[in-house]
């Protein structure tokens, strides 16, 4: 249960921003978004197993507090951003109103960034860490499409998965109980 919140956590950002392109008159295609969604979840797949390496060579005491330090900063960057100007970065650099494939790179690998820190700041649990991945890809997918579809701005909401990730990172602070 705890890694799908962290999942829908680090993944709730790609809907407010998928909402603003719609907004925008952006479309992100089928495609696109399928890029953007296995990218993430080919890079989070790949920081829990660097997690889980790094984890071995680390004091079993250091490396749970380093992962939880870093679900804690993740969450007070995403809240920060949320209660920030809310901006939203202009990947459609041919301004096509489309968003290809290349320009779903660049989206990919900033969606994935989020993602990454987690992967990295859970590699010490125990059970479900590689459904982890595959739950942030589907919900990166999921998100991006329902964002396209809804025409309400609900980017604040983000500020609500940053609460989570640093409840999830204090949580992770206290012994016995993640």
């Amino acid at each position: 249960m705890l890694l799908i919140i962290l999942a829908i956590s680090v993944s709730l950002d790609t809907l407010g921003i998928a909402m603003a392109y719609r907004m925008a008159g952006i479309i992100i295609p089928c495609r696109t978004r399928l890029l953007i969604a296995g990218m993430n979840g080919v890079f989070t797949f790949l920081a829990v197993l660097f997690g889980m390496l790094l984890g071995s060579n680390i004091p079993d005491v250091l490396f749970p507090l380093m992962g939880a330090g870093i679900l804690v900063a993740l969450g007070i960057k995403t809240l920060w951003n949320a209660l920030g100007e809310n901006k939203t970065a202009d990947y459609d650099k041919d301004h096509s109103h489309t968003i290809d494939l290349r320009e779903g790179c660049m989206i990919g690998v900033v969606f994935a960034l989020d993602s990454i820190s987690a992967g990295f700041g859970i590699a010490t649990q125990e059970m479900g860490l590689f459904l982890f991945p595959i739950c942030t890809a589907v919900l990166c997918y999921v998100f991006l499409a329902i964002g396209g579809w809804c025409f309400y701005d609900l980017r604040r909401f983000n500020g609500l998965s940053g609460v989570v990730l640093i409840v999830l990172g204090l949580l992770r602070m206290c012994p016995g109980i993640f």
